[in-house]
């Protein structure tokens, strides 16, 4: 990423992971801290719980919907899907995610 793209290191987003047997994936989504650093990806919540730890390689961008909220639909080696939702003042944030990851 050039330092002229926006960093997506410290942006807000929901987030919600989805288990490979299930099909629901809206249940249980959170307005959590995101953050891309070194090639790292980390999802923290407001109290600073580690919700997702894993290196940008191993997560494999699935869909980018870009609707009212900015959907990026993310795949981990597991078959998890792990779901973050920007919203509209954030899409720049959410793009920069997605292609940080790809």
């Amino acid at each position: 990423m050039s330092d002229a793209t926006p960093r997506p290191a410290g942006t807000r987003a929901w987030y919600a992971r989805v288990p490979a047997n299930r099909r629901r994936l809206f249940a249980g989504r959170h307005y959590d801290d995101v953050a891309v650093t070194e090639g790292q990806v980390v999802v923290r919540t407001r109290r600073g719980h580690v919700l997702l730890e894993a290196t940008a390689g191993s997560l494999e961008v699935v869909r980018v919907r870009n609707g009212l909220l900015l959907q990026v639909l993310v795949r981990d080696e597991e078959r998890n899907t792990h779901v973050f939702e920007f919203r509209p003042r954030r899409h720049h944030e959410g793009r920069a995610f997605a292609d940080a990851l790809r």
